[in-house]
């Protein structure tokens, strides 16, 4: 049992490990308000002065503001400063194309040729897509990837066109196995989307605690990260996220169930593809990642005529259970995100911390492109959620 401290000691043991009694999320920066349009018109300068070609800046600045849309900020314009050295260190090709090594009727085998992961991701599922609509079912790997940011982004792309969507993830070790002190597999993603004519199930989760986008966030705005989402270099759980970020030490998800999962992902994603895997995907972003990734469109109708109406049944009894608070109720997969959504449709712009945006001060003065104008001088966010 942890001794009772005094509170003017916790500031101390929390570099031992013990966890500070803070209320989190705790919004301790302030924040400014971007126009989504000028969030893409950013993004697009950027991505165009390192060689980025028009039809592509498009689709990129698309997805990464869509993240930040949706709530999803380790994936969005935090990702862009990644995305802008890797393309010039040569990690990611300006002008690859992903290309068919081998297919079947339903399947295929993609080379991403180093190009950035959006455009693989794109590819594949719409390839996938393309098969399932025929064969009932799309199963595509892909291998020399890239990150690929919000991976709920291409499970929507399947589901839009009325069927279901499942995506995977390999990355590089960040996660540790329980009773390890060393990072020896990613915290690998899974994203699963299908739509109802009532609800939408959107699941998007890693097989850690939370990500490293989520440490970054945290960091930025200043805040601390609850105890057990990622440890200090000793091994040992720590609130804060500069220390986190420092070892990249993650715990998985439910322990050895979160590190089993993220294991059977990399199995698909790594071993079955040609790409790198576990320890092989390099930590230090020196040389390409090579990452390995599924992509899966199944046809609900080859199965059963009524799917959307049982999956409506299936959502509608799950959040209209009993709560075990009333100010609480059940939520779906996908309804955090839709909340937030709404949330910034209230506020008309996207907000951003103002030390991310004095980051891309640096960067539009490096690349030579107008800084973000921001809508409103600044703002103090309150989410009511």
């Amino acid at each position: 049992m942890l001794p009772l401290l005094r509170p003017a000691q916790w500031l101390g043991s929390c570099f031992r490990g013990y966890h500070m009694p803070v209320p989190f999320p705790q919004q301790r920066g302030e924040t400014s308000l971007v126009l989504v349009d000028e969030a893409r018109r950013f993004i697009q300068d950027c991505l165009m002065r390192v060689g980025v070609s028009p039809s592509k800046v498009r689709c990129i600045s698309e997805f990464l503001v869509v993240a930040d849309y949706r709530g999803n900020f380790g994936h969005g314009l935090n990702r862009l400063d990644v995305y802008l050295s890797d393309l010039q260190r040569g990690y990611a090709k300006v002008d690859a194309e992903p290309t068919v090594i081998s297919e079947t009727v339903a399947t295929a085998h993609v080379n991403g040729n180093s190009a950035l992961g959006v455009l693989v991701g794109n590819f594949c599922m719409d390839l996938a897509v393309k098969k399932a609509q025929s064969a009932g079912i799309g199963f595509v790997v892909a291998r020399e990837s890239h990150h690929f940011g919000m991976a709920s982004w291409y499970a929507f792309r399947a589901a839009v066109q009325g069927l279901a969507g499942m995506v995977m993830s390999n990355s590089a070790p960040t996660m540790m196995a329980p009773n390890s002190k060393s990072a020896t597999i990613g915290p690998n993603c899974l994203a699963f989307c299908v739509k109802g004519k009532d609800y939408h199930f959107v699941l998007d989760m890693a097989a850690s605690m939370r990500d490293i986008g989520a440490l970054e966030w945290a960091c930025i705005n200043d805040e601390y990260i609850p105890h057990g989402w990622a440890a200090n270099k000793g091994g040992i759980s720590t609130c804060f996220p500069n220390l986190a970020l420092r070892s990249s030490l993650l715990f998985p998800a439910g322990g050895h169930k979160g590190y089993c999962m993220s294991a059977v992902i990399d199995l698909l994603c790594g071993v079955l593809s040609g790409a790198q895997y576990a320890t092989h995907i390099p930590l230090d972003q020196s040389q390409p990642a090579n990452l390995g990734q599924v992509f899966i469109a199944l046809d609900p109708a080859f199965f059963l005529p009524n799917f959307m109406e049982r999956l409506d049944d299936f959502c509608g009894r799950i959040q209209n259970s009993q709560p075990a608070e009333e100010s609480n109720p059940i939520r779906l997969p996908g309804e955090l995100e839709r909340m937030h959504m709404n949330y910034v449709e209230d506020l008309r712009a996207l907000p951003y911390p103002n030390t991310l945006l004095t980051k891309y001060k640096d960067v539009a003065f490096k690349l030579c492109v107008k800084p973000i104008e921001l809508a409103f001088e600044r703002c103090q966010s309150k989410k009511s959620f």
